[in-house]
């Protein structure tokens, strides 16, 4: 069983099984432009492989520039 695992960890990390979509707006701060996320919603990939479906939280009005990014990493002091 020790294979297994040590094969496991050697390839490429899963692919997400969805992604995060955001709501983009640049602000200043000390004179730099920094831009905040705001999460609005997921996306999922299409059941027939091409594209994605993208779901909006509900009662959120949603407008400009969305973003799509695959969820972070949990740190291994959350996972526990």
């Amino acid at each position: 069983m020790a294979a297994r695992r040590n094969q496991r960890s050697e390839q490429a990390p899963a692919a997400p099984k969805y992604l995060g979509v955001f709501v983009t707006e640049d602000y200043q701060r000390n004179g730099e432009t920094h831009t905040s996320y705001t999460r609005v919603g997921a996306a999922f990939p299409h059941k027939k492989g091409c594209g994605f479906n993208v779901e909006i939280t509900e009662g959120i009005s949603v407008s400009g520039q969305l973003v799509a990014l695959p969820p972070r990493p949990r740190e291994e002091s959350q996972a526990a």
